[in-house]
């Protein structure tokens, strides 16, 4: 283990000084002048290396550190920051304009909706639920929105009027898997497919421009590189992840997702926990769909469909069981950042759109393989 730290960081200390001279402009022995992407790649490199042979030196010193650096190496969150972290290194050394500021803020802008939605969704996959609906439920929040705006209405009492709309989808969701027994991912499924066809036969196909100047801010606002609907999801996911950690109402949460009938024999009443949390993903959804409307200043009938599918792959990338019972908000926000940089990374590739539609499917399919290793890894910690 010593050769092997000492190895570690000779390499590293080699790697980072050829880096930095070559950023200095000097050039490198055998090498000569090189590009700044390679120069910067000699940087990266040197610093993890480094990194790498400090751990290992660190692990074989002392028994304490090593146990902690396990269990961080173990933890899900972990893996998503050091992936995140190589596709970020990898799509910027294919374009440097991935990390453009105009580019970050494209990421933060477009990380809005499905992260948005992801939220509404996590809680209900924790409870053990799930609604396929949200993705065209958004989708008519944009839509009634932009028909409420252009009758003269103002955009705070619309808003509202949306928000109610969410939640009496959430209320027919609950009603089908809860008091009728049908399945949450066929009866869902079935009101997504309602709405869009409602959608078509609203809007007969076309936008409904939007021209209600004050709600027009809403979306379009920047902080620096922050736009306002990334600073509302990024709240959104502290307010919910409080929620489910630090609350009553979050651990029931987890017990109904985790095991259903005895949580019920503890008191818990977990057709009433999924009926709030169906609830409360319409309305989630709807605003996803509202400040969508604002970003774009129109409703379109084509809005936000496919959003909850991305929504579901991070909430899974980022740690919520596909079954129920287990995730976190910190871990869903990771999940958010790393599908969104993977699908902004794949435009800045120039990567071909269908082969762009390939890649997301088997992130999704990684994402399913990860969820499945981690249940049978806790499985086996629990015997």
């Amino acid at each position: 283990m010593l050769i092997i730290s000492i190895i570690f960081i000779a390499l590293g200390a080699v790697s980072l000084i050829a880096g930095i001279a070559s950023v200095i402009g000097q050039a490198l022995p055998l090498l000569g002048p090189v590009s700044d992407t390679l120069s910067l790649s000699f940087v990266f490199f040197g610093v993890i290396l480094i990194a790498v042979g400090c751990i290992l030196l660190l692990m074989r010193k002392k028994e304490k550190v090593r146990q902690t650096i396990i269990k961080l190496v173990n933890v899900n969150e972990f893996t998503l920051i050091v992936v995140l972290l190589i596709f970020i290194y990898l799509f910027w050394a294919i374009n440097h304009n991935y990390l453009s500021l105009g580019n970050v803020r494209a990421i933060f802008n477009s990380a809005f909706v499905m992260g948005t939605l992801a939220i509404g969704l996590s809680c209900l996959l924790i409870s053990g639920k799930i609604d396929l609906s949200a993705g065209n439920t958004g989708m008519m929040a944009g839509i009634i929105i932009a028909i409420l705006l252009k009758a003269g209405i103002p955009w705070v009492p619309a808003l509202l009027i949306t928000l109610a709309f969410g939640a009496v989808t959430g209320l027919i969701n609950s009603f089908f898997v809860n008091k009728m027994g049908f399945a949450p991912f066929i009866s869902t499924l079935a009101i997504s497919t309602i709405y869009g066809g409602l959608s078509l036969v609203i809007t007969n196909g076309a936008n409904i421009p939007v021209n209600n100047k004050s709600f027009l801010e809403l979306g379009s606002t920047n902080l620096w590189i922050f736009p306002l609907p990334f600073i509302i999801m990024t709240v959104l996911l502290i307010i919910y992840g409080i929620m489910l950690s630090a609350t009553g109402f979050g651990r029931r949460i987890y017990m109904t997702g985790g095991n259903a009938s005895a949580s019920r024999l503890a008191g818990i009443k977990p057709k009433r926990i999924t009926t709030i949390l169906f609830v409360n993903n319409g309305v989630i959804a709807c605003l996803a769909g509202a400040i969508l409307a604002s970003r774009m200043a129109m409703g379109s009938p084509s809005g936000v469909t496919g959003s909850d599918l991305d929504g579901i792959t991070a909430a899974i990338l980022g740690g919520v069981a596909f079954t129920g019972g287990a995730g976190n908000m910190f871990g869903v926000f990771i999940g958010i950042l790393l599908i969104t940089s993977f699908q902004n990374g794949l435009v800045v590739a120039d990567l071909n759109s269908y082969y762009q539609v390939i890649a997301k499917g088997l992130l999704l399919l990684a994402a399913l393989v990860l969820d499945f290793y981690r249940k049978r890894r806790n499985s086996g910690l629990r015997r």
